[in-house]
């Protein structure tokens, strides 16, 4: 039987259908038709505009590393939902299980070359940052347009939780920072529920059902529109809005065509602080080139911003991951996600995509069966869509897609040209663009010379040097910008010793390997991969004691509805080595060696 076949066989199912039903007989049709793994249905998918039904049919909780008798959760990792002529994945947990991250890669590399639909969009729920993060009534994940008139009332106890009062936000932000009720995008998977799982001690099955899957996914979220992955060439961009923090492996959601950056987006690497290095989704090659794909000026302390935000713990912000190419587009504010779903709903799938019609076939004449006459227009509705709801992509295009470097005044580049400077007031210049400044380039640049020293350990002294300045500085006049330099050294190199110094030494030389003209996306995955894995299985290693002590990675939440309270998580310290400098060479090489 056909895929058309199933497509027709499909298309006759009663609309009288439950959804549990519906959602059962598909997996069932698709299982047999296409050899799909049984990993797939760990992410459920539905067409049907219905409450997504995601409890289980036994009643008992999906993830596989939940202990017996612990509070059963219902909720998968994530879901899809057919949003008309595109597909939304929800991401509901911060954290997905190996049997989710293997489904849902399998999920993306099915849709992206599916050319019955226009798009593929990865976000976490806006409802999150309403409710406090709190998705336990989620009961339909649908988009916020779909939602109007036709979900449970959303005043108390909604769909989506309890939300937060304006009153309480404004109390929020300005006791806590505006930010902190942002949710967690993606961490990837859960390290302690690895080592919960005994998965760290099996290196051929945490190869198989973790290592794997990760890669997999990245490059499925990647895609592959010059060659074919498991003859399935993708076609449809894959759109991500993270709006929140996203951390280590969770950046392999990021990699598709288009990231858009919302206000409250952000990147932070905190794998050291757990004694583990870079997870196999690419950042070993993609961090010593931040700013190459583009063509933008920050590519003149690629290096640098890399290994800042690698081996410091950095936060970038949406500013500087479109100023480095880590996102594409700045959105500003997130819920341009319901503009961006519904416009996505009514645009033509890639295959209505199409101007021209097919050449005609005439007998005795080769017909070239690969040729697409439509080739030019395919995909271009969804970047003109994207470009229109931005305020401003990595190549500093306006929403009109238009490119106006020659067209902005030499002194601010913000400013149109006057055509008559006479008769033009200052205030009425048309502003073309706000004030874009990434920090994290500045902070490149200014410390460019101390982190691209050859060593971790040259890296902490020459950042130490620079802290020390503080007191020559501190009170004299004028000296307030060097004052500031002094302190953000300082506040690196307390970031730096806070780490595994086995995995800061394991991530510096992942870095300096994957910066080589030679290597690959895949290289660097696959040395990512078998560096990763020797430090999880290292006997009484840096991760095993961070696992066992029971702290995080400092992460700041917030706890209670009617009194909110700040809750950060303790950091671990007691690491095998003291400081880099106890760190060899040979333990390194040990990590590193024929990966």
């Amino acid at each position: 039987m056909s895929m058309e076949a199933y497509r027709k066989a499909a298309s006759r199912l009663s609309p009288k259908l439950s959804p549990s039903a519906l959602a059962q007989l598909g997996n069932s049709m698709e299982q047999a038709l296409t050899d799909a793994p049984s990993s797939v249905y760990s992410i459920p998918e539905s067409v049907r505009h219905d409450a997504f039904v995601v409890s289980n049919k036994s009643g008992t909780t999906s993830h596989p590393f939940e202990e017996a008798g612990s509070e059963v959760k219902n909720n998968p990792g994530a879901v899809i939902r057919s949003i008309g002529n595109a597909r939304r994945v929800f991401l509901l947990n911060s954290s997905l299980s190996p049997v989710e991250l293997d489904g849902l890669s399998h999920r993306i590399r099915a849709l992206a070359s599916n050319d019955a639909i226009n798009s593929i969009l990865v976000a976490n729920p806006l409802e999150d940052a309403e409710s406090n993060c709190d998705m336990s009534e989620n009961t339909t994940c649908l988009s916020s347009f779909m939602e109007e008139g036709e979900s449970p009332s959303r005043v108390s106890g909604g769909p989506w939780g309890d939300h937060l009062s304006d009153s309480m936000k404004t109390l929020l932000h300005e006791n806590y920072g505006e930010g902190l009720a942002m949710p967690i995008v993606s961490t990837g998977y859960d390290a302690r529920s690895i080592y919960d799982a005994g998965m760290h001690k099996h290196l051929d099955q945490l190869e198989r059902e973790l290592m794997v899957p990760l890669i997999s996914l990245s490059k499925a979220v990647r895609g592959s529109y010059d060659e074919t992955i498991n003859s399935s060439p993708s076609k449809v961009p894959l759109i991500s809005i993270p709006n929140g923090l996203t951390t280590d492996s969770g950046y392999s959601l990021l990699l598709g065509s288009y990231v858009l950056a919302t206000h409250s987006t952000s990147l932070k690497i905190l794998n050291p602080l757990r004694g583990l290095a870079f997870d196999p989704v690419g950042l070993s090659y993609l961090l010593p080139r931040l700013g190459w794909e583009f063509n933008q000026t920050s590519k003149e302390y690629s290096k640098a911003c890399g290994v800042l935000l690698a081996l410091t713990g950095y936060e970038a912000n949406a500013e500087d991951m479109v100023a480095t190419g880590l996102a594409t587009h700045y959105i500003g504010s997130p819920y341009k996600l319901n503009i961006l779903e519904r416009a996505l709903s009514e645009i033509n799938s890639f295959a209505g995509q199409a101007l021209r019609p097919k050449p005609k076939s005439l007998h005795g004449r080769e017909q070239d069966d690969g040729y697409d006459v439509n080739e030019d227009f395919r995909n271009v509705a969804v970047g003109n869509l994207i470009q229109y709801i931005s305020e401003y992509d990595v190549a500093k295009a306006d929403e009109y897609g238009c490119y106006l470097r020659d067209d902005l005044d030499e002194e601010t580049g913000l400013f149109l040209k006057d055509k008559d400077p006479s008769i033009t007031l200052a205030e009425d210049r048309i502003q073309m663009y706000g004030e874009v400044f990434s920090e994290l380039v500045s902070w490149g640049a200014t410390f460019q010379e101390a982190l691209l020293e050859p060593t971790v350990e040259g890296i902490i002294a020459r950042l130490e040097e620079i802290a020390a300045t503080k007191a020559e500085f501190e009170g004299k006049s004028g000296c307030e910008e060097d004052v500031m330099v002094a302190e953000q050294a300082e506040s690196l190199v307390t970031s730096m010793k806070q780490r595994s110094p086995l995995a800061l030494r394991t991530m510096h030389r992942l870095l300096q390997q994957g910066a080589e003209t030679d290597e690959t996306l895949e290289t660097c995955m696959e040395r990512e991969k078998t560096s990763q894995m020797r430090l999880f299985a290292k006997e009484d290693g840096d991760f095993v004691r961070w696992a066992e002590s029971g702290k995080g990675v400092g992460l700041v939440g917030m706890k209670g509805v009617t009194s909110i309270t700040k809750d950060k998580e303790e950091t671990f310290s007691n690491w095998n080595h003291a400081s880099v400098k106890e760190v060899t060479d040979d333990e390194v090489e040990e990590i590193v060696s024929d990966a």
